[in-house]
């Protein structure tokens, strides 16, 4: 029994054991292993000619980033084991969907198109109905019109009785009209003749009255304009004093801005003494220059391990041209042997070759976090940034 349990404590020992091991494998690749980038870039002579590349691997192409730019362009690429992205992956799913779309748009259109087929033919077979059904209806009204025909000739002869009725009645209402019309019309001229009298004294009371109301007219215009410039004198006697007012002003504001300028100057020399203070302190320098010395020789580390290059520039300013070369004469020493700039002080041109390749490791990044880490300065500097207020 107890030799059982002793085997399966050795089998399970051994599977932590494995699985440790490939965990720290993985760490050590991830660390140490180190991904190679490559930047190259060409150019003929014109600026919208260059064509440059930039390409980064890890762990034998495991991971892969390639990017370039040419024509104005740029495209890229990213893969990762088996997976693998494109810049041009976005727009053909794009058009595929543009596809599926305009297919689905056409087979509406069939569909449509036949049911209005469809309702075409229905409507041709109506039409033929609508003409049996006219023909039936002209039958029907030549059968009417023969017997309507012998129903007029009865109603004409009841309408001549009517007539020679009404003929009788109607003389007998003339004789009766012209006798009440010659009463009404001597009615009328004795109410023209009182109109008349009445309209006479009413024009004279109305001429009386619009000669009062003329020169009530004018005693109210005469007000009004006097209002006029009653009103232009009140205005400009309000802008004047307006006036007098902000120029009495101006001290006091001249006043209250110099106020402002010398407490905003007192708050600036407070906050220089504060920024002051903090830097000039001794814990803060020591953190500073461990920051400093870190990030040096991380750079020293990322630097290219190899740059060749060899350009031939020029503007059509030369004192332009003269500032890039000494602009590049300052980096010129870091830069090796196989960097060659020719400079053209004569006319404008620009062509040449470059390419720069080197290694970077995750493993300067951590070391560069666990130096900072395990500093005291540091950390009680970054504790008093982060409380630091002005």
């Amino acid at each position: 029994m107890l030799h059982i349990l002793l085997l399966i404590l050795k089998i399970t020992g051994i599977i932590i054991a494995a699985i440790l091991g490939i965990l720290v494998l993985l760490i050590c690749v991830v660390l140490f292993v180190a991904g190679r980038y490559e930047i190259a870039a060409s150019c003929d002579g014109r600026l919208s000619e260059i064509r440059a590349t930039a390409k980064l691997t890890w762990f034998v192409n495991l991971v892969r980033l390639y990017v370039c730019y040419e024509k104005s362009k740029m495209t890229w690429s990213f893969r990762i084991a088996w997976k693998n992205r494109q810049s041009g992956q976005e727009d053909k799913k794009n058009v595929e969907e543009e596809v599926e779309t305009y297919g689905e748009k056409i087979s509406q259109k069939c569909d449509e198109e036949a049911e209005q087929c469809s309702e075409r033919n229905s409507d041709d077979a109506g039409a033929c109905e609508a003409v049996e059904e006219t023909e039936t209806g002209a039958c029907q009204d030549m059968e009417a019109a023969k017997t309507d025909t012998g129903e007029d000739v009865e109603e004409t002869e009841t309408r001549a009785d009517q007539d020679m009725e009404e003929t009788e009645t109607g003389a007998d209402q003339n004789v009766e009209e012209t006798e009440t019309d010659a009463c009404e019309a001597v009615e009328e001229t004795e109410t023209d003749a009182c109109q008349d009298v009445e309209e006479t004294e009413t024009g004279a009371c109305q001429g009386v009255e619009e000669t009062e109301a003329s020169t009530d007219e004018g005693m109210e215009e005469g007000k009004q304009i006097w209002k006029r410039i009653v009103g232009i004198w009140q205005k400009i006697v309000r802008n004047i004093t307006a006036l007098y007012r902000k120029i009495t002003g101006i001290p006091g504001k001249i006043e209250d801005m110099l106020r402002g300028i010398s407490g905003r100057l007192g708050k600036l020399s407070q906050k220089k003494k504060k920024i002051v203070d903090f830097v000039s302190d001794d814990v803060h320098k020591t953190a500073f220059l461990k920051v400093r010395d870190e990030s040096l020789y991380l750079l020293g580390k990322l630097k290219p391990r190899k740059i060749r290059a060899k350009i031939h520039y020029g503007f059509e300013d030369p004192y332009l041209t003269g500032k890039v070369l000494a602009g590049i004469s300052m980096i010129y020493p870091f830069l090796g042997r196989d960097v060659h700039v020719d400079p053209d002080f004569e006319k404008q041109i620009f062509e040449g070759d470059l390419k720069i390749t080197g290694r970077i490791r995750v493993s300067y990044f951590v070391r560069l976090l666990w130096k900072l880490i395990w500093c005291k300065e540091v950390r009680v500097t970054y504790r008093h940034v982060r409380e630091f207020e002005l």
